[in-house]
């Protein structure tokens, strides 16, 4: 009885404990001072989010459509951790812009010495990220990305033999549109050649095996135990895989003379200030962990637009049309360029269906605003809540809708500073954003030059979205009715 007895008291003191450390930790904002959303015991202000009953993006989008005009920002929590969500736009552009300085972290679990792959752009920071983001500056100029066009036309070309020459079928665009972007990424992050690319698209699907978001969560708020123990993002067979191929092929394309420029491996290698062979490695393995699955769900959900407004589809196809014809059917600069309104579709399809639903930043020095008593302490975690802006009726009316229209320049024009952010800007936006606006303009030119799309027995309507993933991804693939077109 006596052993019972001290095990219940055991029991009942750590959870006493447990209990007061949870308290403690959900009165951040309260001890501050600072207007907050009341957090619910353990789950804070997302509960649903973790089981999958709600995407995260709703979650946020209530905090900002509860809070909105009344401060500049608020508290909230995730789980256990304290946030801030910014609710006023000029705030969002002095953290971004103005201000960048201060949030110059996101704040993100990395360890280059015991998993390489994870020392990317995307996950680094402090002076390791600074180094390596003025290194790659000089890789992603408007420059380079015009000499890796022609190869990305010769990689979309191959859209026309995966749909084939039947003249009316029902097709899963998601699968369609994975292949041309995992293409994209075997060829031009890794340098592969055709043959290999299938090895490739099935490791592409197997890195986040065995993820679990409470190890993920507890990697963030304790780093150095994470280190420590030696946690790993990815799985380790995969992140293998993405290391070995980068390397080998580094060296492989070493060992060619006067070989064209095709690959970001080349751009890296030649570089005025070079990076080490496993430092390549990683940032071709940020390129493929930030850009596969949102451009995968980009090109899915604009054909999905399309193929329910056939009117909007027939006047982006004909401007492909007439634009190509003009220029003897090559994909040039000029070419993209002058693809005025195809481009509004690609931003409208990224304001409605934003991938990236937050943008995540952690302040490295105190930030007063600027005429008022608010402050952001150093180390607090903030999210500017993207897809709720770009959803804001007060900015886009009717923000249900899809309208192309309103990326006419006179609309852009309009509206206030930082009200657009699908790839996020300024000094932690996105080094690639004009590649991937590239590889996706080079896809629809592809996929809408010759066929048309109509929803069909098997089309979801409306969108649903898996709410398991913190990316804005379809619940279910896309699919679609597809003709081709004489």
């Amino acid at each position: 009885m006596d052993l019972m007895h001290r095990a219940l008291l055991t029991a009942l003191g750590a959870l006493s404990v447990l209990y007061a450390l949870v308290k403690f930790s959900l009165g951040y904002w309260k001890r501050r001072g600072i207007l907050h959303e009341k957090p619910k015991f353990l789950w804070g202000n997302i509960k649903g989010v973790v089981g999958g009953k709600r995407h995260v993006q709703d979650a946020l989008r209530d905090i900002y459509v509860g809070y909105k005009g009344r401060a500049p920002f608020v508290g909230f929590y995730a789980c256990l951790k304290p946030f801030i969500l910014v609710l006023d736009l000029k705030l969002v552009h002095q953290i971004i812009f103005t201000d960048a300085g201060h949030f110059t972290s996101r704040g993100l679990y990395s360890n280059s010495a015991g998993e390489p792959l994870s020392a990317n752009l995307l996950q680094l920071d402090g002076h390791k990220w600074r180094s390596l983001h003025a290194k790659s500056a000089e890789v992603f100029t408007p420059t380079n990305m015009q000499k890796l066009l022609p190869r990305l036309a010769q990689i979309s070309a191959r859209i026309h033999s995966d749909l084939g020459k039947v003249g009316l079928q029902t097709r899963n665009i998601s699968e369609l549109v994975g292949a041309y972007n995992a293409d994209v990424m075997a060829s031009m992050a890794f340098g592969l050649t055709d043959q290999d690319h299938q090895e490739f698209s099935r490791w592409t699907s197997s890195y986040w095996a065995g993820f679990k978001l409470w190890n993920a969560y507890l990697a963030l708020e304790f780093p150095l135990i994470a280190r420590l123990l030696q946690y790993k993002s990815y799985a380790e067979p995969a992140a293998a895989y993405f290391q070995k191929v980068a390397l080998s092929q580094l060296q492989e394309q070493r060992r060619r003379d006067r070989q064209p420029l095709q690959t970001f491996l080349q751009l890296y290698s030649n570089a005025d200030q070079p990076l080490g062979d496993v430092e390549i490695a990683a940032q071709a393995f940020g390129f493929l962990l930030a850009g596969l699955g949102p451009l995968n769900a980009i090109l899915g959900f604009c054909l999905y637009e399309l193929a329910r407004q056939p009117e909007l589809q027939d006047r982006t196809r004909l401007e492909i049309r007439k634009t190509l014809e003009q220029h003897g059917g090559q994909m040039t600069p000029e070419f993209l360029r002058e693809l005025r309104f195809t481009k509004q579709v690609l931003n409208e399809t990224l304001r409605l269906h934003t991938p990236h639903p937050f943008l995540l930043r952690r302040a490295t020095k105190e930030f007063e605003l600027p005429g008022s008593v608010f402050v952001i302490a150093r180390g607090n975690s903030v999210l500017i809540p993207t897809a709720a802006i770009h959803r804001d009726p007060e900015i886009y009316p009717d923000p249900e809708r899809f309208d192309p229209n309103r990326f006419e320049e006179e609309a852009m024009r309009s509206r206030p500073p930082a009200s657009f952010l699908p790839f996020g800007d300024g000094l932690r936006g996105c080094i690639a954003a004009r590649f991937a606006e590239q590889q996706l303009l080079v896809g629809l030119v592809a996929l809408l030059r010759e066929h048309r799309y109509a929803p069909c027995a098997e089309t979801t309507i409306p969108m649903e979205y898996d709410n398991r993933r913190l990316l804005l991804m379809p619940k279910s693939d896309i699919k679609l009715s597809v003709e081709r077109m004489d």
